[in-house]
């Protein structure tokens, strides 16, 4: 069986890659970062905006099932060039759709939880989709591209990641880190409520979403909803870095040119009845991320 991982040199995907269940065919791609301790042979690098070179790697490898991670995801990136975020995020994602659909090969898109407005928190996947950014706006797009494509594809909205790049990106976790162990201050949003996810955590479910028969829209997030200042001082816990560097501000104070939901948290109840692999809390995932 073979699997293609799309922006394998990204945080997610890097991740996804190298937890790669053992007796599968896994390929990745990536655009412009190169990657280490990988099997060259079978990652390939490409600009997955053209058609033609997506069409050849679609037909080379012909693979079971595509995990599409490859996107800009930099909410200010994305306010900032919209037609290159709207390229990459949608426009590419409905032509990998449409291909794969085609070809019969399974999709596995990967979403965000900044498709809500966050006006209220524990947000499940019946819940109208409501965008208050540009960000939010390409992947929802794209959502609709890959749920009208069927042939068994599924989106998966993450909620915010952490842990250590194993590949290449960046994360929320590891930006806290770099700061305050440099001895500068971090101004982190008081206000806003995420349902953080380890990154080893998520690529476990992802794999056992790719490998089973699960089809639609899902879900997934950590089990232990919070606001970024008490997960930061969490992790300066974890860590032993000084937390009085965190300094909370709000979203509007720190970025009042882009809007940010306040509470974009998940109801997990679909992910926890479906999966197998358990939804970890903070300090769980931390202790994964973070061993001492």
């Amino acid at each position: 069986m073979r699997i293609l991982i799309t922006g394998i040199s990204g945080f997610i995907g890097g991740h996804l890659y190298r937890a790669a269940p053992k007796g599968y065919e896994v390929w990745g791609t990536h655009l412009d970062t190169a990657t280490e301790d990988i099997d060259a042979a079978r990652v390939l690098r490409v600009d997955l905006r053209n058609q033609e070179s997506l069409r050849a790697i679609l037909d080379g490898v012909r693979p079971s099932a595509v995990i599409h991670c490859a996107a800009y995801s930099r909410v200010a990136f994305c306010e900032s060039a919209p037609t290159a975020a709207w390229e990459m995020n949608s426009w590419v994602t409905s032509i990998l759709a449409k291909m794969c659909a085609e070809s019969g090969y399974r999709l596995i898109f990967l979403s965000s939880d900044m498709v809500f407005d966050g006006t209220k928190g524990r947000y499940k996947e019946k819940d109208d989709p409501q965008p208050i950014n540009f960000y939010g706006w390409t992947k929802l797009a794209a959502e609709r591209h890959v749920l009208n494509a069927g042939n068994g594809s599924v989106v998966v909205r993450v909620n915010l990641t952490y842990g250590h790049p194993v590949a290449g990106g960046s994360s929320f976790s590891e930006e806290v880190i770099e700061t305050i162990r440099s001895g500068q201050p971090y101004h982190l949003y008081a206000d806003q409520f995420r349902s953080f996810i380890s990154v080893q955590n998520l690529a476990q479910c992802l794999w056992e979403i790719a490998l089973g028969d699960f089809s639609g829209l899902i879900h997934l997030g950590g089990s232990e909803p919070t606001d970024r200042v008490t997960f930061a001082r969490k992790l300066a816990a974890r860590v032993n870095l000084d937390p009085d560097l965190l300094i909370p501000i709000t979203s509007k104070a720190a970025s009042p040119e882009i809007p940010y939901p306040k509470n974009n948290t998940f109801d997990l109840s679909l992910a926890s009845e479906i999966l197998k692999t358990p939804l970890l809390d903070l300090d769980e995932g931390l202790a994964v991320e973070y061993p001492s």
